[in-house]
């Protein structure tokens, strides 16, 4: 898959619901487009009939030839207006819809002004293959290629639709924060935090000695099969050809459940390390805690030049937690 670049500049943002739109708006322009194809490719059936019809047609035409050829037409027609409605009118106007989605793009793709400050949080997007680890019964994936972490910027792998799992190490026991119990692995899944459409941290899976990714994404199939539960999980984000994003199978040991926007959310001390949504993207990074306010946190993100940012609450997920 080609890469993609996020920008990291911009006012934090409450939620995902500009997300969601844009990704409401892409799936909704690829229906369109399928439906355009499906009228076309009628539309092209129509017209041959109409010639095969008129070839051989003797003078003058039978009333039933007549008939014939004034249901091909009528028929045609209607195939162009719809194409037109597609085309030009709400609620489709796929036309405006591809400017806008177009223009979302590269206002998307455009570089931090000033990309010398911190390291660059636009993460690429490359292939990840599968590391073999765990059956799937997507489509047969790969091997997995190591992410690269270059000294300006992080890499963020994609994946083909479907891709193995590896298990998880066992992390050790450490006392979590009051209140932010149950959010993390096989303890979300207990306390019914994992479920269809949640939103959950996804950890990728990594060769040895390399750093975890997690990025952003949405539940959207739950297999109870045997006897641990498999996740289907979504990127919020479209692949570079606008269909909707890629699709993971993960065990709940590579999850940590995002907390709703009424959830009553556990408070972190200065100094706590966190997992935290690094501003304007959808992936995820170690920082620390600088800074409690009522509605964010002041964090200072692993190798990014000291610089603090101010993240959601509800994006600061804790790693410790059981």
């Amino acid at each position: 898959m080609a890469a993609r670049n996020r920008p990291r500049s911009g006012p934090v943002k409450d939620d995902s619901a500009d997300a969601h739109e844009e990704r409401n708006m892409w799936n909704q322009t690829v229906n369109d487009l399928k439906r355009l194809k499906t009228i076309q490719t009628r539309a092209t059936e129509v017209s041959a009939s109409i010639v095969n019809l008129e070839r051989p047609m003797a003078e003058p035409p039978t009333l039933s030839q007549i008939d014939d050829l004034q249901a091909l037409y009528r028929e045609g027609l209607k195939l162009a207006d719809e194409e037109q409605k597609i085309l030009h009118e709400e609620p489709n106007d796929v036309i405006k819809n591809v400017g806008i989605l177009t223009a979302l793009r590269t206002a998307s793709e455009i570089e931090p002004r000033n990309p010398s400050q911190g390291k660059s949080r636009n993460p690429k997007r490359q292939k990840l293959e599968t590391d073999g680890a765990l059956e799937s019964p997507g489509p047969s994936p790969s091997a997995p290629t190591s992410a690269a972490k270059p000294k300006n910027g992080i890499f963020r792998a994609g994946s083909v639709p479907v891709v193995k799992v590896e298990r998880e190490p066992k992390e050790p026991v450490v006392k979590s924060e009051e209140g932010s119990e149950g959010f993390k692995g096989p303890s979300a899944e207990r306390t019914g935090k994992l479920f269809v459409g949640a939103e959950v941290a996804y950890k990728i899976a990594a060769k040895a000695k390399e750093d975890p990714q997690w990025i952003q994404c949405e539940i959207i199939n739950i297999d109870t099969a045997g006897n641990k539960k498999r996740y289907e999980v979504q990127d919020p984000e479209p692949d570079d050809n606008g269909l909707p994003g890629q699709i993971y199978k993960a065990l709940a040991t590579a999850l940590i459940a995002i907390p709703s926007a009424d959830t009553i959310l556990p408070d972190y001390p200065v100094g706590k390390q966190v997992l935290a949504r690094y501003p304007e993207t959808t992936t995820f990074y170690r920082a620390l805690v600088t800074n409690v306010k009522k509605d964010v946190y002041r964090l200072k993100f692993e190798d990014d030049n000291e610089n603090e940012m101010e993240v959601t609450r509800r994006f600061v997920l804790d790693l410790t937690a059981k």
